[in-house]
């Protein structure tokens, strides 16, 4: 689909992009004035929104996969999954690719909605799938972590490590880097699915990492985040919170910026590890950060700006609280799901 609207957006997947940047601060963004429409879905968002051209893409435990046209927040298509789903769409192509509760990923036409193709696994999908070298890349709590071919669906391989994944993967070139309900944070060959290494941590890894260089940065319901050699998984530093990580992190400028359940949201150096501020934002952290123009992006009791060098809140949008949500910033528009199923674009 080619965006049609001025900005020609294009929002694919977790924190914007497969890099997992968070913005890279690209976008500049401002406290919104007013609401340009709302949509209410019928039950819960769990995901993220995703956005390409006119069309944003958002996941519900309704079942439904809804494409909303951006310029009237009315519904362009819907797909019925038959099963609730917790899966953060991506696009790639010509397609948008997510998982659900039923066990199975999907591929369909970005413009329709028609189904393309559909590959089964044994229990739930909740990560959002990632498309690297013509195949999709994704784990399930059937404990196996798959590559299909993106354009048949057909599996390419699975490794089985006899443990949920509720993580979604970062690719790189050659690498797939994951966390795991075993404890612990798996580096997999992008070829063959083969083990190159694993590294532990105290408690299970929702949290999907990022990678910057060399640098592999996760979090763990074991209070902690990680700083990992790519190549090794050699921890190069650990950095303690108050309570359990299943927020992910995004990294720009040297920083890694990530929330906590302890109510924190911290700005860590990436090459050290040590705390350059943290912000008490009174409610559980577990969405994940979105990097804009000088501030950093959080859905926390609403969606919350703070300034990249202090941490000190820039400006708030309370429209309710959101548990994993992250909002899409385009510059003029901003789009975020609440917790209760509200879709919302802000101006």
């Amino acid at each position: 689909m080619n965006p049609q609207n001025s900005d020609a957006e294009q929002w694919a997947t977790l924190l914007s992009d497969r890099e997992r940047t968070g913005g890279l601060g690209v976008r500049h963004v401002s406290a919104p004035n007013q609401t340009r429409w709302r949509v209410r879905l019928a039950k819960s968002v769990r995901s993220a929104p995703v956005l390409g051209g006119d069309l944003l893409f958002v996941t519900c435990l309704d079942g439904f996969l809804h494409a909303i046209d951006t310029r009237t927040g009315r519904h362009a298509w819907k797909f019925d999954a038959g099963n609730q789903i917790h899966s953060t769409p991506s696009l790639a192509g010509n397609k948008v690719l997510f998982g659900c509760g039923g066990g199975s990923v999907y591929a369909l036409e970005r413009s329709s909605g028609r189904e393309i193709w559909e590959f089964a696994t044994k229990a739930e999908v909740w990560p959002s799938p990632v498309v690297q070298n013509g195949k999709v890349f994704f784990g399930s709590a059937d404990g196996n972590f798959y590559a299909v071919d993106f354009e048949s669906g057909k599996r390419e391989w699975a490794r089985s490590l006899d443990a949920r994944i509720y993580s979604t993967a970062f690719a790189t070139a050659g690498r797939l880097y994951f966390g795991c309900s075993d404890n612990h944070v798996y580096c997999l060959e992008e070829s063959s699915g083969k083990v190159l290494w694993s590294t532990p941590t105290g408690n299970v890894i929702d949290s999907s990492p990022a990678v910057d260089g060399d640098t592999v940065v996760v979090g763990s319901e074991d209070f902690a985040v990680y700083a990992l050699d790519a190549a090794s998984g050699a921890v190069r530093w650990k950095f303690e919170t108050g309570l359990g990580i299943s927020s992910s992190p995004a990294i720009s400028g040297g920083t890694v910026f990530i929330g906590s359940k302890d109510n924190f949201f911290y700005a860590l150096d990436l090459r050290t590890g040590s705390l350059r501020w943290k912000t008490d934002l009174n409610t559980s952290v577990t969405a994940s950060p979105v990097v804009a123009e000088g501030v950093v992006c959080i859905q926390a009791g609403g969606l919350v700006a703070l300034d990249i060098a202090t941490g000190k809140v820039a400006w708030r949008a309370a429209l309710g609280g959101s548990l994993q949500s992250v909002p899409v910033l385009t510059g003029r528009y901003i789009y975020l799901s609440g917790i209760q199923g509200t879709v919302y674009a802000l101006e």
